[in-house]
């Protein structure tokens, strides 16, 4: 076997390569759309119209529904929202060219309002639980490991990039490794795209009925910072982000907001959170930009087994991690511990921690060490894997 190696990057940058990855997809992806029917005036009207038009014709639409959703009382509302209205889109022709800094930024703005919630007392604790993170970790992966080999029997496509597709990584970390291994980059991003989008529909609703059933104390929240304070955090996280981005580390926006939140929760005397017009904000455009991804062209080109093994092999992923969560519940409150082991975004999984009343700083940090674990690990599991195979 032949890979392709980059001498100069460190396992854990590659967050610089995302929007170009992305736009590599899109573009495939547009000149593969078919022309609308002769019919379709109003698809061939939208998808002529320039792409920002678009863009906020979209998060409009999402918007809208995501206030229905609220009002519903539906988990992470703007989030789901947004996400079932730009996929909706995207599969019935209409195109949706998201720009990469609009979930960039979106999450940005999820890991400031997460960030917050850091205490000198929430980081002894993170690091009390760095062994068991550490643990739930490395097993997690080796359960992808293993879920790689059904997925490409069953799911009609080869190893190399059903190994990359199933591992609880980011988009763009897991298409460059696609990348660098001679895998098939669409396979992998679509199946990756797909994995959140099956853990934000079923994690977040199965947790919210888990906790009403077991009588779980009520939701509290703390007090909301002003509006002057959450602009002058959100401009610092984006300083952040883009200092991070410069230096080419994994998930720089989401981690720069992070970096600015805690800043801001540490000179806090008392804890103090986000207004909710900012995570829905942050929802909108991580949901827009995660539905957008989904055309039905794409989908279809990998026949009728791709798709339905990929949702087998992430419910099958996510009950093995809250097998790992269960384990850990003595550490860890169960809730919470799920949330963390869930092979999700960070963001969504962290917003969904918040919403819930949980603890958003020990689930963000959960997910940063299994994406470190992941950015390091893979490639040497990788060529060990490959050679006993």
């Amino acid at each position: 076997m032949t890979d392709r190696t980059d001498g100069d990057r460190s396992p854990l940058t590659g967050a610089g390569d995302e929007e170009a990855i992305e736009e590599e997809i899109e573009r495939e992806v547009e000149a593969a759309l078919p022309e609308p029917l002769a019919g379709a005036l109003l698809q061939r009207h939208f998808n002529r119209m320039p792409g920002w038009a678009r863009v906020i014709g979209g998060a409009a639409l999402a918007t809208l529904a995501g206030a229905l959703f609220h009002l519903a009382h539906t988990p992470l509302p703007w989030l789901l929202a947004a996400l079932f209205c730009a996929a909706l889109m995207s599969m019935t022709g209409f195109s949706l060219p998201v720009p990469a800094f609009v979930r960039q930024y979106g999450q940005s703005v999820a890991g400031f309002a997460v960030g917050v919630f850091f205490t000198p007392e929430v980081g002894r604790q993170v690091l009390d639980l760095g062994l068991i993170i550490t643990l739930a970790g490395v097993a997690s992966i080796l359960v992808s490991v293993a879920l790689s080999l059904p997925l490409a029997k069953f799911g009609g496509c080869d190893r190399r990039s059903a190994f990359f597709a199933v591992m609880p990584g980011g988009l763009a970390e897991m298409a460059g490794l696609a990348h660098q291994f001679n895998a098939n980059i669409t396979v992998v991003s679509v199946a990756q795209s797909l994995r959140v989008v099956v853990i934000v529909l079923t994690v977040p609703a199965g947790l919210t009925l888990y906790m009403h059933h077991a009588a779980t104390a009520p939701i509290s929240h703390p007090p909301e910072m002003s509006t002057l304070m959450l602009a002058v955090g959100v401009v610092a996280a984006a300083l952040c982000a883009q200092i991070l981005n410069r230096l080419r580390l994994f998930n720089a926006f989401l981690l720069g907001g992070l970096v600015a939140g805690i800043g801001f929760g540490l000179m806090m005397e008392e804890p103090i959170a986000a207004p909710p017009y900012a995570r829905a904000i942050a929802q909108i455009a991580i949901g827009v930009s995660l539905g957008a991804r989904f055309h039905w062209l794409t989908l279809r080109r990998f026949g009728s087994r791709f798709v339905p093994a990929t949702v087998i092999a992430t419910v099958l992923l996510i009950l093995a991690n809250v097998a790992i969560a269960w384990a850990v519940s003595a550490y860890v409150d169960f809730p919470t511990a799920v949330l963390a082991a869930s092979p999700g975004g960070v963001a969504e999984m962290s917003l969904t921690a918040e919403a819930l009343g949980l603890a958003p700083p020990i689930v963000a940090a959960w997910h940063f060490m299994r994406i470190v674990l992941v950015a390091t690990l893979t490639a040497p599991l990788f060529r060990f894997w490959d050679r006993r195979l």
